[in-house]
């Protein structure tokens, strides 16, 4: 993924999607799969987000830390 704006992220993201978004390591980006209400879904062995969840994601986790 070349750039890091909302608009270019796919619909539907895989781990490395995720992980380069965030710039976090793709062990971080699997660990944020297992926490409740993260927007992503197991498929097989492969994990899937939402673009749009994990906005409204972020966005409830800066105005719980606010």
């Amino acid at each position: 993924m070349a750039s890091k704006d909302w608009d270019n992220l796919p619909a539907v993201m895989d781990l490395h999607d995720l992980a380069d978004f965030l710039s976090i390591g793709y062990r971080r980006a699997l660990a944020m799969c297992h926490i409740k209400g993260f927007p992503s879904m197991q498929i097989g062995r492969g994990w899937r987000i939402n673009r749009d969840g994990l906005r409204r994601w972020l966005d409830q986790q800066t105005q719980q830390t606010a």
